[in-house]
């Protein structure tokens, strides 16, 4: 599947590209909010069942640097940028409520909801 054939992340979690353009904003990172409206969903890590780490760049892209959203004390989304540092790689989804999974996404982990 190209880049192009893959679904927007805003197609298949609105709620949370929602959430994420309005976090960054606040956080001070205008670009890489705007960035979020482009993203595309790669699917689930995989690694194990109880991983809830997201993809939205193919793999191998991601940089081992991180923008943690949280609220208060609990941890909400943790972002893993992009090797360019204009986008992201994918998201460990910690305490944020997807929501019923899409048709656009059979696989998701069972604990994450």
């Amino acid at each position: 599947m190209t880049e192009l054939e893959r679904p927007l992340l805003a197609d298949v979690y609105p709620a949370l590209v929602s959430f994420l353009g309005t976090a960054l904003v606040a956080e001070g990172e205008p670009g890489l909010a705007r960035s979020v409206e482009r993203l595309r969903f790669h699917g689930w890590c995989g690694c194990g069942p109880y991983c809830g780490y997201l993809r939205t760049a193919p793999e191998g892209r991601a940089e081992n640097a991180w923008i943690h959203l949280d609220d208060g004390e609990e941890p909400r989304v943790w972002l893993q940028l992009d090797r360019d540092q204009a986008s992201f790689a994918g998201m460990e989804i910690c305490e944020f409520r997807l929501g019923p999974a899409p048709a656009l996404d059979p696989d998701r982990p069972p604990h994450v909801k």
